[in-house]
Formats: structure tokens, sequence, C-alpha cells
């Protein structure tokens, strides 16, 4: 991000754009049986359009600026994996963009890593990507887009342990911050309760197992109910 000032975490435009981002995922829960009734072939590629039109738009701003953004953060690779899953509906995609989208962009919502405030183009463009992937995921979950087993739990931690690996060594090569894995975020973050490095690292592996845990509950749950119904 440009090293401007200005973002307040939890002021009055970060306590907006969550709560708008909390009703439209509640708007979109309540109406999934409506929803998975609709021919959504053109919705869907409009919104993958658009996700992927803001983050390549970033890229050439960034690159103006003299930066180069490699998309290597976890929400960059959600973000990917969103778009593909709203291309093909291919399962392993979507189950990788639910599990990705809810794990690490909801937390980079909650918790950004950002200096500009709102209307600034880089506080329009990081929500514009975290929480359309946010939003998307619920969506491709709500019309059945994504199935996870308890297997899907493990695969998606051993994919992101893989992530962590690969770019772990990127930035111990090239002194970058991937994954902030070399040291935490500028702004307050839960990794701050974590400890110093490198010791916050098995905190992240925790919290990431449980998160997991955490969104595949609502399958388990849904499944629950639907054996207890006559």
């Amino acid at each position: 991000m440009p090293e401007t000032g200005g973002f307040i975490p939890w002021g009055p435009d970060h306590r907006g754009v969550v709560a708008l981002t909390a009703l439209a995922a509640a708007a979109c829960i309540a109406g999934r049986a409506r929803l998975r009734g609709v021919d959504d072939r053109v919705g869907r590629r409009v919104l993958a359009a658009g996700l992927a039109a803001n983050e390549i738009t970033g890229w050439g701003v960034a690159l103006s600026q003299g930066r180069l953004q490699l998309p290597l953060q976890l929400c960059d690779l959600a973000l990917i994996a969103v778009v593909v899953a709203l291309l093909t509906t291919h399962r392993p995609a979507a189950e990788l963009a639910y599990f990705w989208g809810l794990a690490g962009s909801l937390q980079a919502i909650l918790t950004p890593d950002l200096r500009q405030p709102f209307p600034s183009y880089w506080w329009i463009q990081f929500f514009l990507s975290h929480c359309g992937v946010v939003l998307c995921a619920v969506y491709l979950a709500v019309t059945g887009r994504v199935q996870p087993t308890h297997g899907s739990v493990w695969r998606m931690f051993g994919w992101t342990n893989l992530y962590a690996g690969i770019v772990g060594l990127i930035n111990w090569r090239f002194e970058a911050n991937f994954g902030y894995l070399a040291h935490k975020p500028m702004q307050p973050s839960l990794l701050d309760a974590l400890g110093p490095w490198p010791y916050y690292i098995g905190g992240m592996e925790l919290i990431a197992l449980a998160s997991l845990y955490l969104y595949y509950a609502p399958f388990v749950l849904a499944r629950w109910a639907g054996q207890r119904m006559p």
C-alpha cells in the first residue's frame, strides 16, 4: 500500500463497509432458496469480470507509482479461485474460493493492512476486492457450488501450508512479506496476540485450522438438520 497515512481501524468508514458486507451476506443466506433456482450465468460472469478488472487495475496503478505488486498474498489467490469458480463452477475451485475467501479475505476486512482512508483509490480497491471475494464465496456456498466434506478441511489445510512454504522461500530470497510470514502487518491485527516472530507463525497454524473447521460447520449443521427432517 502507499506510504501516506490516514486510515483508522474501526473508524466510521471501516465500520460502515463491514456492516454493509455483513448485511449483504445475510441477505444472500436468507434468499438462498430463491437464488438456487435462478440462471446466474450472466451474473457470475459479470462478478468475475468486475473482480478481475479491479485487481488488474490495482496492479497497473501500483506499477505507475513505482511498485511491483505481485499477487502472492493468500487473499490474491483466493480472488483468483473465486474468479475461476464463478466462470466454471468447478467444485475444487469453488471449495478453495470458499475456504480461502472466508479464512483469508474476511480476516483482512476485519483487520485491514491499509493506510489510506475513504475515499482514496486504495481504500476503494482494497474493500471492493476483499468484500467482493467474501460475498462471492458466500454466494457459491448458498447456491450449492460448494459441498465440502471433513476431508476438505484437511485438504485446504494442506494447500495453505504448501502456500506458506512457497511464499516463505520467496520472502527469504527477496526480503518480502507475503502471507505476513516475515513480520506482522503495520496495522493492529490478530497476530499481535500471538507473540513475536517466529512464534506467532505457530499460532497462525492453529487459527487457520480452527477457521477451516468454523467455515465447515454450517454444512455439518445443515446436513444434520436435513437428516432429522421427515
